[in-house]
């Protein structure tokens, strides 16, 4: 330190307390500039008691050090001293003086003026003249003066003190056993290089005291045979350094120790507190830690970073002392991060340099990839973003580092990406090239970018397929690249495999919805037939979902919809309404019906049949769904077709349509579906009555003549007996047909089996359906008869007249018995009849 050369000549009030002679009252002001409150006050601050009345000379003068007082409203340098001139009061009691000089604060500091100084200059008479303030000269104490006392005493000791006294504590400095005390000089110099190691601004509340008596007092540091109980006892120079119990303290402790043991000397730390004479209060320990730091700033302020305890106004404090440029590279490594954390754009200006983004991302990249370096790298880009037009290309070096780096967590780096892009809607081929080079980092990417519900994912994917294309063969892409290639149309359905559709799946739990919603954006239906496997999950876990999806990406009239594709879309439809369990609807197979070519058809046949040979268990549910409630001529020839190609599905059918058979309505029309085999084998399945209804109904589409219809009846009546499902079949085609037709019949009937003819009117009669016809059958008889009348007339019969007796009648026969039970019900009118049916029809004329 540079010392101010030679001595200052300060104005300093001053006061005397004491008792005037004779006088047994307390002490008052007997003389001084000061106002005698204002002196009051200070007397009171200073006061500790009185020495021992027994021996009143032994160990004054005492001296006090004081910066402030209550009631006080500015800060002093007060010097106090208590002395004896032998003079008695009124009692016979020792009549003691206190004499004060009380110096402006800012011209103590400004002149480095300390207690020993201060002890040094204060006048031992009294001033002439009394009123007046008095001039004096001080030779300040040196700091090396000072820090000689400190290394006396023990640096490691004093420091402690030091520390204590930052943190409120009041210090008894105590004797050691068997030693003596110091003269009142060296107790001076003691105190003052004591606070010494505390900045000079601290003694705008510190106080000291070279002794005290037995009253309270609230002196911060004072020399005392023993301490109180509110007080902290160290010997003097000795023992172990009083241990901080607060944070600001400790901090303050340390730095002492490390900044000495770093510069290996007192005497500069000593005079750089000195400088530091701007009043600290004592609530604000933390001023005066900052202010020791800046004794080793640079190193002080870059520890605290380290250590994560960084203050951003030291910080800037140091960027303001010293150019960047000069603190090299290690402090700017941590010092550019810290102010980038803070988003000190400014500042960071002000310290720029090209290697600022390579720091920030080395501060990034140094610490595991974890949350919390994922906000600080997203952090850092959000700086740079907004320094960009200052600092061009920063960003995306940032940016490229930190997403480039090896060896870092690939979902982090994912993460990383899928973040920039959305945030700042900014991409760079570099980063895009470790999505694609990397399998980890891209599956972790397409991760993120499947379970980002708010932006679509077509976009990023359309921007990577050309960019991986260019880069490599499309062997080499990772297989969900290659089915994103589909999805983007830059690749065609024969350059993709399943595989690939199922790695893109495997990307997260949605990932075949994306899918399927791109496929349906860009119509392309083949999409459904690689994700086969995939998609499997989803029919049994979110059915309904799955049946949006395939509504909306294999639209069944869609212009680019495959047979193969639509076999596909329809069994996972199947399986989903089977999950449903009938919530979702019937089972069915709605695309089938766009395909009437017979080739569509076998394509269609052979999807599924691909698909049931790999899984048994979706013969069962395919084939229900093609068989319906009703028949389709499209699917049951798919359905034939599978039977050719899967022969264990006949049985099946058979029991489906079996069942179907049974049923009272509807049964007509999967009569008409079976071939005569079919048939055949039903009929051994308690469907006696299935091969002549089959028959009557295969003659009544074909248009045979009235003579086989009559054969086809007569031989199912040929047993005496006739099926109720047959008769019920019956009955249905001569209700459409008309009486006209039912009168022909039972003719033919009559010709073919006496009687059968009546039998059969007398079955229509019980008929519930037949009720119309017989009305019609009885007005169609009457005319006849009336036909008849006239015919007889008109060949002379007598009118009224008896007729010729009739011939006599033929042999008995007996009523046939229609219906054999077959407890089944009964089926709905056949409604299409056709060929030479049509003369039996209204209208007909020959």
């Amino acid at each position: 330190m540079n010392e101010l050369p030679g001595t200052v000549r300060l104005s300093a009030d001053w006061a005397v307390v004491g008792k005037y002679p004779g006088r047994t009252m307390g002490y008052e002001v007997l003389a001084g500039s000061l106002p005698p409150d204002r002196a009051q006050r200070y007397y009171w601050g200073a006061a500790t008691g009185t020495p021992d009345d027994l021996a009143p000379a032994d160990g004054l003068p005492w001296r006090v050090f004081l910066g402030g007082v209550p009631g006080e409203a500015r800060c002093a340098c007060v010097h106090v001293e208590t002395t004896w001139d032998g003079s008695f009061d009124g009692t016979g009691a020792p009549s003691y003086t206190w004499r004060l000089c009380v110096l402006d604060w800012n011209s103590a500091g400004a002149s480095g003026l300390t207690w020993s100084a201060l002890d040094r200059a204060t006048p031992r008479e009294q001033p002439d003249p009394a009123g007046a303030a008095v001039g004096i000269e001080a030779s300040r104490t040196s700091a090396a003066e000072l820090a000689d006392t400190v290394d006396r005493l023990g640096f490691h000791w004093a420091a402690g003190v030091a520390a204590a006294l930052l943190e409120g504590r009041q210090v008894a400095l105590v004797p050691p056993p068997g030693a003596r005390i110091p003269g009142t000089d060296e107790r001076v110099r003691i105190l003052d290089a004591v606070c010494s190691l505390l900045p000079y601004g601290c003694r705008a509340w510190l106080s000291a005291a070279t002794w005290t008596g037995q009253s309270e007092h609230k002196l911060m540091l004072v020399f005392a045979p023993t301490a109180r109980t509110e007080q902290l006892a160290t010997w003097l120079g000795g023992g172990s350094p009083p241990e901080p119990r607060s944070a600001v303290a400790r901090d303050y402790l340390n730095e002492l120790l490390r900044i000495r043991a770093k510069r290996g000397s007192t005497d500069e730390l000593v005079a750089h507190l000195l400088k530091v004479t701007e009043a600290i209060p004592a609530q604000e320990p933390a001023a005066a830690l900052r202010a020791l730091r800046e004794a080793d700033l640079v190193d002080s302020v870059v520890a605290d970073i380290a250590q994560g305890r960084g203050d951003l106004l030291e910080v800037l404090r140091v960027l303001q002392l010293h150019p960047a440029g000069t603190l090299g590279e290690h402090r700017m490594a941590l010092i550019v991060p810290f102010l980038a954390g803070y988003d000190a754009r400014e500042a960071l200006l002000r310290c720029w340099s090209a290697r600022t983004p390579r720091l920030l991302a080395d501060d990034v990249l140094a610490s595991p990839a974890t949350k919390e370096t994922f906000t600080r790298a997203t952090g850092y880009l959000r700086v740079l973003d907004g320094l960009e037009a200052e600092h061009p290309g920063s960003f995306e070096e940032l940016f490229t580092i930190m997403a480039g780096a090896p060896n870092q967590e690939p979902g982090w780096v994912a993460a990383l990406i899928h973040f920039t892009a959305n945030e700042f809607r900014y991409v760079v081929d570099a980063v895009d090239r470790v999505v694609i080079g990397s399998r980890e980092v891209g599956r972790a990417w397409l991760r993120k970018l499947v379970m980002d519900h708010s932006r679509k994912p077509l976009p990023p994917l359309t921007r990577l397929v050309p960019l991986a294309l260019r880069a490599a063969g499309i062997h080499d892409l990772p297989g969900w690249l290659r089915f994103a290639g589909l999805l983007t149309g830059h690749l065609r359905e024969n350059q993709v495999q399943p595989s690939d559709a199922a790695e893109f799946a495997d990307a997260g739990d949605d990932a075949w919805a994306v899918a399927l919603d791109i496929a349906a954006d860009n119509d392309l239906p083949v999409v459904v037939s690689l994700m086969w496997s995939c998609l499997r999950v989803p029919a049994s876990s979110s059915p309904r979902r799955l049946l949006e999806a395939l509504d909306a990406a294999v639209v069944p009239g869609g212009s680019r919809l495959t047979p193969e594709a639509a076999a596909d879309a329809d069994l996972l439809g199947v399986l989903a309404r089977a999950a449903a369990q009938g919530h979702l609807g019937p089972l069915s197979m709605p695309r089938l019906g766009r395909f009437a070519d017979p080739g569509d058809q076998d394509a269609y046949a052979a999807t599924l049949f691909r698909r049931i040979d790999t899984d048994p268990d979706l013969k069962k549910p395919a084939i229900e769904a093609l068989l319906g409630e009703t028949p389709d001529d499209a699917a049951w020839r798919v359905v034939l077709c599978l039977i050719r190609r899967l022969p264990s599905a006949e049985e099946y059918v058979l029991n489906a349509v079996e069942h179907r058979l049974s049923r009272s309505h509807g049964s007509g029309e999967w009569i008409d579906v079976l071939s005569e085999d079919q048939v055949r084998t039903l009929s051994r399945r308690q469907l006696t009555w299935l091969p002549r209804v089959w028959e009557l109904r295969s003659a009544v589409r074909a248009g045979e003549p009235l003579g086989e219809l009559g054969r086809i009846t007569a031989e199912a009546h040929v047993d005496k007996s006739m099926s109720a499902r047959y008769l019920d079949e019956l009955i249905g085609c001569l209700c459409t047909w008309g009486p006209v037709a039912t009168y022909d019949l039972a003719t033919d009937l009559d010709g073919r089996v006496s009687g059968l003819g009546i039998s059969l009117y007398k079955a229509l009669r019980g008929s519930e359906r037949a009720r119309e016809l017989c009305e019609e059958l009885k007005r169609f008889s009457y005319g006849e008869l009336e036909r008849h009348r006239q015919i007889l007339l008109a060949m002379g019969a007598a009118s009224g007249g008896t007729a010729p007796p009739p011939p006599p009648p033929p042999a008995p026969v007996p009523s046939p018995s229609w219906v054999q039970h077959d407890h089944g019900p009964r089926p709905a009118p056949q409604d299409d009849k056709r060929g030479r049916l049509q003369r039996w029809m209204p209208g007909w004329r020959p």
